[in-house]
C-alpha cells in the first residue's frame, strides 16, 4: 500500500495550494485532500503517514488526533500557539511563500517520513553552472539583486542574467520551489533559510 499523506482543509484554494507544494517535495507519497472530517473517514482504508488538518477541524475532532501528534500538522491562520502547546506541528498558512516552503521543508528533515523523499537525482546540481548556484543560494537567502551584486563582486546586470538563467533552467519564477530545489540539491543548507 502507498503512503499518503491527507489534507483535511475545507478551503479547497487552500487545500490545493499546499498539495501542490507537497508533491513538490514528496514525488513517492500521494497526497490527497478532504474538504471534511466526514470525508477523510469515508476513504480512511489507506496507509497516511502523516495529516495536515485544519485548526477549526482539530480542534472538534482532538481526540482523534491526540495520539497521531508526530504524524499531524495543525494548518493555521497565525502561529496556533495553543496547539504547539499541546505538541503539534503548527504551519502558518498565512506565511509569505518562501516562508512556508521552508517550514514545510524543515517538518520533512524532521519527519518519520523522510524516507519516502524524493529522490535527489532528480535534482540534479549539474543543470546550473557554479556561478547560477552561488546566486540561487543568495536568492533563497532572500537577498536582493544588489547585495548579490555587492558580495560576488559582478554587476548588477549579471545577476539578473543568471537569475533569468536560473528561473528558465528550472522552469520556474517562484521563490518557494526554487527554495525546494536548492535545498533538495544541496546548493544550501535547510537551517540557512
Amino acid at each position: 500500500m502507498n503512503p499518503c499523506i491527507a489534507i483535511i482543509e475545507p478551503n479547497t484554494l487552500n487545500c490545493m495550494s499546499l498539495r501542490n507544494m507537497l508533491w513538490e517535495i514528496y514525488n513517492k507519497v500521494e497526497v490527497l485532500c478532504y474538504g471534511s472530517m466526514d470525508e477523510f473517514i469515508r476513504d480512511s482504508n489507506r496507509h497516511f503517514v502523516h495529516f495536515f488538518v485544519e485548526s477549526d477541524t482539530l480542534f472538534c475532532h482532538f481526540d482523534e488526533f491526540e495520539t497521531l501528534k508526530s504524524q499531524t500538522t495543525v494548518i493555521s491562520k497565525g502561529r496556533g500557539r495553543q496547539f504547539v502547546e499541546a505538541g503539534f506541528n503548527v504551519l502558518d498558512i498565512t506565511l509569505p511563500e518562501e516562508a512556508l516552503s521552508s517550514k514545510l521543508l524543515h517538518l520533512q528533515f524532521m519527519s518519520h517520513y523522510s524516507t519516502s523523499l524524493p529522490d535527489k537525482r532528480k535534482y540534479a546540481k549539474g543543470k546550473l553552472s557554479e556561478r547560477e548556484k552561488e546566486v540561487l543560494a543568495y536568492m533563497v537567502k532572500g537577498m536582493l539583486n544588489k547585495e548579490i551584486a555587492e558580495i560576488l563582486d559582478i554587476s548588477l546586470n549579471t545577476v539578473i542574467f543568471h537569475r533569468n538563467n536560473i528561473c528558465e533552467k528550472l522552469q520556474t519564477r517562484s521563490i518557494g520551489r526554487l527554495t525546494i530545489f536548492a535545498v533538495l540539491s544541496g546548493i544550501v543548507d535547510i537551517n540557512d533559510i
